[in-house]
């Protein structure tokens, strides 16, 4: 045996002889499966001559036997103590059984599927210096190929990384632990003898999967890998899998089955096979879940042979699986099981595989219950033995849990009179017994809460409303001690509570189960000595039993004397500020009607006085004098215009105009045939939707059509045609909370004016509204500023709302919103 690699490197493979030959003379290679070097294959001479001669860390392994072959490089990873130099020579599973696990499905599917594999930091523990270490690696396997095209070898070029490992932060060796996790979960699902895949997402696309599993599919792998399994497998989602795969992946509950029937492909067809299959949530390092695992047996054979077995007992199968109530049977004085309905392995919670056991095997938590004995008096004896209400504690779950039968157990008598077993049967009641602690608990509870609430409450039973609980809070409500009112009818415990309605509430809860909700409820109550009037939000809620009866009344209740009593002091204030402010305004609204009706007899006499003088010096001024006459002409008019629409917009404060049904239809023609010359001199064009009729004040209507078609036909492009759309909707009550500033609680209208007009920029949508506000000068476009500002209050006055919308050069649209209806 050579026992350094240093030795093996001193032979090249020349064949014939030189190094060759003295490696022959020097070691028997005809004992091992390689045989003589001479008649070594020219792959394993060329691998083992590169790695003889190479620097770093190298080792092959080599035929069926996997001979294993190491460079110097390699050999201080073997340990002082280690491997080297038996190593050398010897077969892979030989010299590494400690990790053959870990290193054989990778040499398997470098051999079998020519695949080469690359990792680094890998942990793989190893035995050297007289014990198992943790030794990591940055390793490669690829394949070495005969001279057949077969491949012969594996080549694994690898260097210890375990001191830079070590050195790494602790979060950092916990991410190499979690790669060998995920390394070692891959080799567990790809060795695994049963059938085994991860679903990745919520689309389940299969990230990975072993042979076992693409065997149960009936397809081959390259139709399933990266694909969505439901793109493959079509009949499977049709059946519900999917369902129950969203189940797991949302809850991150296991969801198990077993002998569930699934329609997969088989010879080119489909087939309904039968799985115990588990479907498990895959969780990622930080708990959130991303996809599934499956792990499944098909059951076929199975299920169809014991199909057959059942078809021959189905007439007693039958009654005991159709028993809505557990049903066991057990022979011999053993007690083997030798049927179970579904209902009696529920109960017991040990799985479905119990035929065939003894009872005790099944239940040992049993023996110290004394139900051992029973069971083998009634074998002994033949004398059936029952019990009711019986605890019997079972383990599920890993836990001893209490539970509540019924139950029997008769005995089984062959042909001969003899006692051949015993028949057990039950009905689980605890369900109904821990329903009925529960209810006293919940009653403790809830008597608790009410002691802690933090608000008032008590509880009042029966008709003549005996107070049983109450808190500190009604207490202090009532103004009483405890000894005052406890367990005493509350109207004597309170007796001036009586005569203020208090009793028929009370009585009309306690007689017809609705509950009764006040806010704000006056009671006069005698506290601290005095009478005192109490505001209180409380509840009347009918007080049950579990079935349903009436017990008596629920109170909870708030005191709110404070806040009323601060309420009805800001209410006075605001009521007087109101009355003062209502005055004001009509002081000013008719200071506004007087001001703008007296200044227009001057507006119109200087205009009739500058007509007159130009009249009667015809001929006689100059060019500048006559430009004077018509600049103080114009300034008349303008603030004759200017008044008369101040004194229109303060009568809309003040109007007291009826409101009327008004065909908007009509309203338009009018405003249209007002325009009619402007229209015709301009080209304007107007299209209009049917318009609804509501109900509103006309001369308002009038003046809001008015105004807004008058800015669509003034403020027109030059190199446009002018060009107006007026377009109408209704708005639902549903939708009234889009529009916020709507007062009114019934169905709307929007009427929009849309035109293709100079627009405005739309941070100016508001400031149009403004009285007097103008976004451009006298010169370039007439008028007060007075117009959209009387739009505005037009449809407040209508309990609508009017805004704009637009884009310079894109012309503007105005939306009114209004009432259908005032009522």
């Amino acid at each position: 045996m050579i026992t350094t690699t240093n030795e093996l490197r001193k032979y090249h493979f020349l064949e014939g002889g030189g190094e060759m030959g003295e490696l022959t003379r020097n070691f028997d290679w005809s004992s091992t499966p390689v045989g003589p070097v001479h008649e070594w294959p020219q792959a394993l001479k060329a691998s083992v001559g590169i790695l003889l001669h190479s620097g770093f860390p190298m080792f092959l392994w080599w035929g069926e036997d996997m001979i294993q072959f190491y460079n110097d490089a390699y050999r201080p990873s073997l340990g002082r103590e280690g491997k080297h130099p038996k190593a050398l020579g010897q077969k892979a599973l030989d010299c590494w059984p400690e990790i053959w696990n870990i290193i054989f499905p990778l040499i398997t599917q470098v051999k079998t599927e020519n695949r080469s594999f690359f990792f680094e930091d890998q942990l793989v523990p190893i035995f050297r210096n007289g014990k198992i270490e943790d030794v990591y690696w940055t390793f490669s396997y690829s394949s070495v190929i005969g001279e057949t095209g077969n491949i012969d070898g594996v080549l694994v070029v690898c260097n210890e990384t375990t001191k830079k490992v070590n050195s790494l932060k602790d979060i950092e060796r916990a991410q190499v632990k979690l790669a060998l996790s995920e390394a070692n979960l891959r080799n567990v699902i790809l060795q695994s003898p049963v059938a085994m895949c991860i679903l990745k997402g919520p689309r389940y696309t299969i990230e990975l999967a072993n042979d076992r599993m693409f065997e149960l599919w009936g397809k081959p792998r390259s139709e399933f890998v990266g694909k969505p399994i439901f793109d493959v497998l079509l009949d499977a989602k049709k059946e519900g899998f999917e369902s129950l795969l969203d189940q797991v992946y949302k809850s991150g509950e296991t969801f198990t089955a077993s002998s569930m029937p699934v329609t997969l492909p088989r010879h080119g067809t489909t087939e309904t096979v039968y799985v115990n299959f588990v479907y498990e949530a895959f969780r990622e390092g930080d708990g959130t879940i991303s996809g599934v695992v499956v792990i499944a047996v098909e059951v076929t054979e199975e299920v169809v042979s014991r199909k057959r077995l059942e078809e021959s007992e189905n007439k007693v199968r039958a009654l005991v699986a159709s028993a809505p109530f557990p049903i066991g049977v057990y022979e011999g004085r053993e007690m083997r099981i030798t049927m179970v309905n579904q209902a009696i392995i529920d109960v017991w919670g040990k799985g479905p595989n119990v035929i065939g056991k003894t009872y005790y095997e099944v239940l040992p938590e049993l023996e110290e219950q004394q139900i051992y004995p029973k069971l083998d008096s009634v074998f002994t004896t033949g004398i059936p033995y029952g019990a009711r209400n019986q605890r019997v504690d079972l383990v599920k779950g890993g836990e001893l849990q209490p539970f509540y039968f019924n139950y029997s157990f008769t005995p089984v008598f062959d042909s001969f009179g003899k006692v051949y077993g015993v028949m057990n049967t039950a009905a689980d009641v605890t369900d109904l017994t821990e329903a009925k602690l529960q209810v006293e608990r919940s009653e403790r509870n809830f008597r608790n809460m009410v002691k802690q609430a933090p608000v008032a409450m008590c509880i009042m039973i029966g008709p003549e409303h005996v107070v049983e609980v109450a808190n500190d809070l009604f207490m202090q409500l009532w103004g009483k001690c405890e000894e005052e009112i406890m367990n005493r009818p509350v109207f004597e415990g309170i007796s001036e509570a009586k005569e203020q309605g208090l009793e028929k509430l009370l009585a009309k809860v306690y007689a017809e189960g609705e509950p009764f909700i006040a806010n704000e409820h006056p009671v006069e109550l005698l506290r601290n000595g005095k009478y005192e009037t109490i505001y209180q939000n409380f509840v009347y809620e009918p007080y049950r039993d579990a079935d349903g009866t009436i017990l008596g009344v629920l109170a909870i209740s708030i005191d709110v004397t404070e806040q009323v009593n601060a309420r009805h002091k800001i209410e006075d204030v605001v009521r007087e500020r109101t009355e003062s402010l209502r005055k004001s305004n009509s002081e000013l609204s008719q200071f506004a009607y007087i001001t703008s009706h007296d200044l227009q007899e001057p507006a119109r006499k200087i205009s009739t006085f500058v007509e007159m003088l130009t009249k009667s010096l015809a001929g006689q001024v100059d060019g500048r004098s006559k430009t004077y006459l018509q600049k103080i002409d114009l300034s008349a008019r303008r603030m004759l215009n200017l008044i008369r629409d101040v004194l229109a917009f303060s009568q809309l404060s003040a109007s007291s105009d009826q409101f009327s049904k008004v065909d908007l239809n009509l309203i338009l023609e009018e405003t249209k045939s007002d325009f009619e010359l402007l229209i015709e001199e301009k080209g304007s064009i107007i299209e209009n939707d049917r318009l609804p009729v509501i109900e509103a004040i006309p001369v308002q209507m009038n003046q809001l059509f008015t105004n807004l078609i008058s800015n669509a036909l003034k403020f027109t492009r030059p190199d446009t045609k002018n060009f107006l759309k007026i377009r109408s909707e209704g708005i639902e009550q549903k939708s009234i909370d889009d529009h916020g500033d709507l007062t009114t609680s019934i169905n709307s209208c929007k009427i929009e004016f849309i035109d293709n007009g100079i627009g405005f920029n739309q941070e100016n949508a508001d400031q149009i509204f403004d009285i007097f506000q103008r976004l451009h000068s006298r010169s370039e476009y007439q008028g007060t500023g007075i117009g959209l500002a009387m739009c505005k209050k037009i449809a407040q006055n209508h309990g609508g709302q009017i805004f704009a919308r637009s884009t310079p050069g894109e012309g503007a649209t105005f939306t009114v919103v209004l009432p259908v209806s005032q009522s």
